[in-house]
């Protein structure tokens, strides 16, 4: 029996309906006309030769044989999605190299000092979890990846990069402020402000201080505004660049759990530039004072 030419939007189509289980539905969900869904699933019976779907007055439904399709429908559509997402990604490992973090601010800190060693190269950086950076790392979607503890993988090293620091921001007439460090048992039950894409530090900050209501901002200069016109007290920390803010000071947190150490881990022939991010890598501030550091 010849085989027609079968389309790609036909068998995503057909895994959409086999989830929907109608016509409108699969119309819904991929916007497109039930008449266009109709006439696509009248000629993906034609192409395979077969009845697909059981008709009567009212319904339409999927016979076994079409169960049957509709699962190498799936398998097809997402094979051939994850053939583009792969295509896609290597064309943006020629122009661009990708840097995972556990954090946002030592991204912040690594990107300019890899510049001079990718000319030409976009230096982009992504916040995820440990697990991920570790797999994308071994499959080569990550160059390299920060992470507060050495990673094994073979053909690559870690490096000890630097440490951060976290921080509160108080007003200057809070209670608090004249503090030299502060837990956070003496801040827990306080309302704060907390910016939304912190990594670790945002799941920590919650669970170290569950009498506290958070106000949770997703824009960087919305919260920026907030700190500085807000009494409501916020964080900071080392590598975040120094606050001149007026009317704030800024207090070290003293618990153990505010002070994580960042290893780089990168291939093998990478050791020198990731030797080179170390000893560039600077804090703003020193972790025992709270004062700018020398070398911010």
């Amino acid at each position: 029996m010849e085989t027609r030419l079968i389309e790609l939007y036909q068998l995503e189509e057909l895994a959409a309906f086999s989830d929907c289980g109608t016509i409108s539905g699969v119309g819904e969900r991929l916007g497109v006309s039930q008449p266009a869904v109709s006439r696509a699933m009248r000629l993906l019976e034609e192409a395979f030769g077969v009845p697909l779907f059981n008709r009567s007055s009212n319904s339409v439904s999927l016979n076994s044989t079409g169960e049957k399709a509709a699962r190498h429908a799936r398998l097809i559509v997402e094979a051939v999605q994850r053939a583009v997402e792969d295509v896609r990604a290597y064309d943006r490992s020629l122009n661009t190299v990708l840097v995972g973090s556990e954090a946002p601010a030592p991204l912040w800190s690594v990107a300019p000092l890899l510049s001079p060693f990718f000319s030409g190269k976009v230096i982009a950086g992504e916040l995820t979890d440990v697990r991920t950076l570790q797999e994308g790392l071994g499959n080569g979607r990550f160059r390299m990846v920060i992470t507060t503890c050495p990673l094994r993988l073979a053909g690559h090293v870690s490096v000890r990069l630097g440490h951060e620091d976290l921080m509160f921001v108080l007003s200057a007439d809070h209670a608090l402020a004249g503090r030299r460090s502060l837990s956070f048992a003496d801040m827990d039950g306080q309302n704060m402000l907390l910016f939304n894409r912190l990594g670790f530090w945002r799941s920590l900050t919650e669970r170290m201080m569950p009498h506290s209501r958070f106000y949770v901002q997703s824009d960087m200069a919305a919260m920026r505004d907030f700190v500085a016109h807000s009494s409501i007290p916020s964080f900071t920390t080392n590598l975040a660049g120094p606050l001149a803010v007026k009317g704030k000071v800024v207090i070290p947190v003293s618990d153990k759990e505010a002070h994580v150490e960042y290893f780089v881990t990168g291939r093998s022939g990478d050791l020198g530039v990731l030797s080179q991010l170390a000893r560039s890598f600077a804090p703003f501030y020193s972790s025992l004072s709270g004062e700018p550091d020398q070398q911010g």
